[in-house]
């Protein structure tokens, strides 16, 4: 039991504990989500240090956190998520309100956390632009800016984030470090 008294998880065993969470995940539908995101963007950030935790005594157990984009640098040490100006013209171009850059800077705050840390983590934000489509296997790697198409854009479908999330976790290349894809 931690200090507060919940109970915590034995992970005997596991040789990479993956993390999805997103508070939106238990949306009813878009609006849900998008309101469940931004309802306290510290709980990223609280995520983050709940993971660690956990792994505080199994120090072989990686880490994967799948995260955002918005922490990516545009430009190298220029972070969208840190840019109210930048973030806002790519939530106004896919469709998200202005209020979503809390869950962005969240998402951020969580990598940050991470950063800080010497556990075995690995950060992998897919391409800004991520939905159902195609399984291809062919796409590019990178660390801590984008993937850009030959049009420029940063996206990625969600198969091919899938397969590139379990190439990670079979063959870890990113101890410590994040990583994106696109095509």
């Amino acid at each position: 039991m931690d200090q507060r008294g919940d109970q915590l998880i034995p992970l005997p065993g596991l040789d990479v504990l993956i993390s999805g969470f997103q508070p939106g995940n238990a949306g009813k539908d878009f609006a849900d989500t998008v309101a469940r995101s931004i309802a306290d963007p510290t709980v990223y950030a609280r995520a983050a240090r709940a993971l660690l935790t956990a792994l505080a005594s199994h120090p072989r157990t990686r880490l994967i956190v799948i995260g955002g984009a918005g922490s990516l640098e545009v430009e190298p040490g220029i972070v969208r998520a840190d840019s109210d100006e930048l973030l806002h013209e790519t939530l106004d171009q896919i469709g998200l309100p202005r209020d979503y850059a809390l869950a962005v800077r969240g998402h951020r705050d969580a990598l940050n956390v991470l950063r800080t840390s010497n556990r075995l983590w690995t950060y992998f934000s897919p391409a800004e632009d991520i939905a159902p489509g195609e399984r291809t296997g062919r796409f590019r790697i990178g660390g801590d800016q984008p993937v850009l198409d030959a049009e420029g854009r940063s996206r990625i479908s969600a198969e091919d984030a899938a397969v590139a999330l379990i190439d990670e976790a079979e063959l870890p290349r990113f101890v410590q470090r994040r990583f994106t894809i696109g095509y």
